[in-house]
């Protein structure tokens, strides 16, 4: 089960002719954190929340107001998909493919998604980012001179599956793929993507502003997947072993 519920009010027209902006807890956590930062510099708004099959039991507040597993945000022509967790494994291709599904029906422009490269790969400190995109996107990319990812690397997880279900649907998407650290938060990959995206849809994003806030982005990050990751070693225990477990 996979279904986008929106705010009453939106409509198919308040959505078409807008640009996706999606982001997962891969590598750095890159996507994730650029989505957030991007919700942050332009005071996003929440439209809707995606409910699926396994939808995590999690919720908490933010401020004065209920922070779900996977929601929805709007900001001018933009529509940023935030998962605050990620999808399980089970649902992850329903999953991707209802985003793209909805996406495709409500007739968006394009999709711009965010998500990290293992620093290991990274050649020289020059090179910042890479790109992957589908074959309708391919003409603007010429036009931006974006760099394409080395043959014979992958991208895997959810980006990769968004890509694939876009290229079915000959859909114009784009993948920035900053080089980031894999062993902890990289809030400095994910302003690399932030700084692409605003160049790309000539927009000022404060790069600097957001960067000072990356100590508690890190921290909350790290709470946040320490407690879904016990979460996950608490429901596969039996009601035994869980009397040795302590949260």
């Amino acid at each position: 089960m996979f279904k986008i519920v929106t705010k009453k009010g939106i409509t198919k027209e308040d959505l078409a002719d807008s640009i996706l902006i999606a982001g997962f807890h891969g590598i750095g956590e890159v996507g994730y954190i650029a989505s957030t930062q991007l919700i942050e510099a332009f005071s996003g708004e929440r439209i809707g929340i995606i409910d699926s099959e396994d939808l995590p039991s999690f919720v908490a507040m933010d401020h004065d107001r209920l922070s779900l597993p996977f929601e929805v945000y709007k900001f001018g022509k933009f529509v940023i998909m935030l998962p605050n967790f990620q999808p399980t494994l089970q649902e992850l291709h329903g999953f991707c493919k209802g985003i793209v599904e909805w996406v495709v029906s409500n007739e968006f422009k394009e999709a711009f998604l965010i998500g990290g490269l293992d620093n290991k790969f990274q050649k020289d400190d020059d090179q910042l980012y890479r790109c992957v995109l589908t074959q309708k996107y391919a003409e603007k990319a010429k036009e931006l001179d974006l760099p394409i990812l080395e043959r014979g690397l992958y991208v895997t997880g959810p980006l990769a599956l968004l890509l694939a279900y876009f290229e079915m649907e000959e859909f114009p998407a784009l993948a920035v793929l900053p080089y980031g650290k894999r062993d902890r938060p990289d809030p400095r990959a994910a302003s690399i993507a932030v700084k692409q995206f605003s160049r790309i849809y000539d927009l000022e994003v404060d790069i600097a502003e957001l960067l000072k806030d990356a100590q508690k982005i890190e921290e909350e990050l790290e709470e946040m997947l320490r407690q879904q990751k016990e979460k996950m070693i608490e429901e596969t225990q039996s009601p035994i072993d869980r009397t040795n477990y302590y949260i």
